[in-house]
């Protein structure tokens, strides 16, 4: 086992004035903090280290936090397996001055055991729900892990922190970020305090909370104080207070044009309103009495329809002016974590020591970027079941700086981790991406290449082939799947993902290909018929699940987990159509059948 202290190789904290809660500025002064400090030692994380297993690259870790956050970002209100990685988004009305949160769990059947991998998954799913970049996302993924280590458990914390539907989810035992590994899975909550951003904004999680005065009083334990760390947030939370004033200065032009166009039809309403009354004035009693009321009504709609316009513009105003006070606050957090940290450095200077390197703490985030584009960044696997004391998948080990990740093809990747085939879950455990009598390997180059998808057969007489990249200007083939018995009948394409069935005999099993890489991402567990054909709909693939002798119908989100099946047989050469909230497919013996669209119950 390998201990990591909190600020080893990431971000560090931010000291906050009061700790800014939400936009209205909520204070933690309800909590109690010298009760929470008491019988707290630095945060140290203890992470297995052991035989390497297998090798995956860090595109695939981050890629299983992505997925579940492209379903929250797309409106799900759950994403994942409970068995494995999900996120419930606790997003709900007001309520005084709590705060909604994402709750990141991990299931009794995930494999992580290293934070740095945790750390990357995070950063994966910040990207897809939040649009974050990878070195923002990188940044506050690491400021996450050490924010649900400091309070993990500490039940009036989160009582006093976050609404009652995020609360609901949540258990003392369970919430927060255990110091050991062997504790992580089936018995973690994290919360991900959300801020006062939509999707693409800085804001969109609340950096007050998760770099509080607790946090950064861990990171200050470390010897160099984690001064380089810190400056980071800093820079962070300056940037964030340009977003906000940049997005206020914004709304307040509009709204100043808003309010001219209000201001000439009030006092067009009014001059009419006065017209409608000097004529009845005037006309002492001659004017039509039904024209009169008629005109009367119109412009009282208009003024009803005025003043809510009105009432809705003094609403804009004070989003508006609770943006600049945000902005300010960010300010003032940035500018007194900016004199604590003068005062240490200033501290270290005056005990004799160096201050330490200015080192870039994007390197991690950076290094995504540059495999992305094609270079060959891959990391060391790891397992061994003495550590946990309990029977532990491979697990894939991110390499620390200045360490060499260990070199191994994916034909002996494979070959090490067959007996849980899963998600291609990189740095969480590494589950088995290949059954080894159905799926066949052949080794590739791991990196991003552009061109159209298209697929190409192995032989004449089978559907069995590749799935290639093709050059739309010449033709040639740029790249191909190291997977080789892919069913290309069944391919379908989703938004950062490709779908098939592959494999030989009575069944086949689902797998997820990245687009870029052509890697296999996820395999599918569960035995699909060998004619299925399969079906998107939205987030959600359908396919013909065999079960016991019989087919079912079966619905399964982007990392293959199943969601749902058909308590009724279906017919193993059955079709599917979407109508609304309804699918229409055909039973065992072919006849038409509506189900439910999400638990495939049969509609009678």
């Amino acid at each position: 086992m390998k201990r990591c202290r909190a600020s080893q190789g990431f971000i560090g904290g931010l000291l906050v004035s009061g700790m800014l809660l939400a936009l209205s500025g909520t204070a933690l002064g309800q909590v109690n903090t010298e009760e929470l400090r008491k019988g707290q030692g630095a945060v140290e994380f203890f992470n297995y280290e052991g035989p390497v297993a297998r090798i995956d690259s860090r595109a695939q870790i981050r890629g299983i936090g992505f997925t579940l956050g492209q379903a929250i970002a797309s409106g799900a209100l759950r994403s994942g397996s409970e068995s494995r990685y999900f996120v419930i988004h606790g997003a709900s009305g007001a309520e005084g001055q709590r705060l909604d949160a994402d709750i990141f769990g991990l299931g009794p059947a995930v494999g992580v055991d290293h934070i740095r991998n945790l750390r990357l998954i995070i950063q994966g799913y910040l990207e897809g729900a939040y649009a974050y970049s990878a070195q923002d996302a990188n940044l506050l993924a690491q400021y996450i892990t050490i924010y649900n280590a400091v309070y993990r458990g500490n039940r009036a914390y989160f009582s006093a922190t976050y609404k009652e539907p995020v609360l609901r989810h949540l258990s003392q035992d369970r919430a927060g970020l255990a110091l050991h590994f062997a504790a992580w899975p089936g018995q973690t909550l994290m919360l991900i305090p959300l801020g006062i951003g939509s999707q693409g904004s800085l804001s969109a999680i609340d950096t007050s909370s998760i770099s509080d005065a607790q946090v950064l009083e861990e990171l200050r334990k470390e010897e160099d104080l984690s001064i380089t760390q810190r400056k980071d947030m800093v820079e962070f939370k300056e940037r964030e207070a340009d977003e906000a004033e940049e997005e206020a200065l914004r709304q307040q032009q509009a709204i100043a044009r808003e309010e001219a166009r209000l201001a000439a039809e009030r006092a067009a309403l009014e001059a009419a309103q006065a017209r409608l009354a000097q004529e009845r004035s005037q006309a002492q009693g001659e004017l039509d009495a039904g024209e009169a009321s008629r005109a009367s009504q119109a412009l009282a709609a208009q003024e009803q329809a005025l003043r809510e316009e009105e009432a809705a513009l003094a609403a804009r105003r004070e989003a508006a002016e609770r943006l600049e006070a945000f902005a300010e606050q960010k300010r003032e957090e940035a500018q007194q974590d900016r004199q604590g940290i003068a005062g240490d450095q200033q501290g270290i200077l005056d005990s004799g020591r160096d201050l330490p390197l200015e080192e870039s703490t994007e390197d991690e985030a950076e290094a995504d970027v540059r495999e992305e584009q094609g270079s060959l960044e891959q990391i060391e696997a790891e397992g061994s079941p003495e550590q946990a004391g309990q029977e532990k998948p491979l697990s894939v080990n991110v390499p620390a700086e200045g360490e060499e990740a260990t070199d191994a093809g994916p034909e002996e990747a494979a070959e090490a981790d067959r007996e849980d085939a899963g998600e291609a879950e990189g740095s969480t455990g590494g589950e088995a991406l290949a059954r080894e009598e159905e799926l066949v390997f052949e080794a590739v180059e791991d990196a991003q290449v552009a061109g159209v998808v298209g697929m190409t057969l192995a032989g004449a007489a089978s559907p069995q082939g590749m799935i290639v990249k093709v050059n739309p200007a010449s033709g040639a083939e740029l790249k191909r799947t190291a997977l080789n018995t892919i069913n290309i009948r069944t391919v379908v394409l989703m938004d950062t993902l490709i779908i098939a069935l592959a494999g030989d005999g009575a069944t086949r099993n689902l797998v997820a290909i990245d687009p870029g890489s052509l890697d296999v991402v996820y395999q599918g567990e569960e035995a699909i018929h060998q004619e299925s054909l399969l079906w998107v709909h939205g987030q959600d693939i359908y396919g013909i699940l065999v079960s016991e002798g019989k087919c079912y119908l079966a619905r399964f989100d982007t990392t293959l987990s199943l969601q749902a099946r058909s308590e009724i047989p279906v017919h193993p050469y059955g079709t599917v159509l979407f109508q609304e909230d309804l699918i229409s497919t055909q039973d065992a013996a072919g006849k038409a059948v509506i189900l439910d669209i999400l638990d495939l119950l049969e509609r009678r």
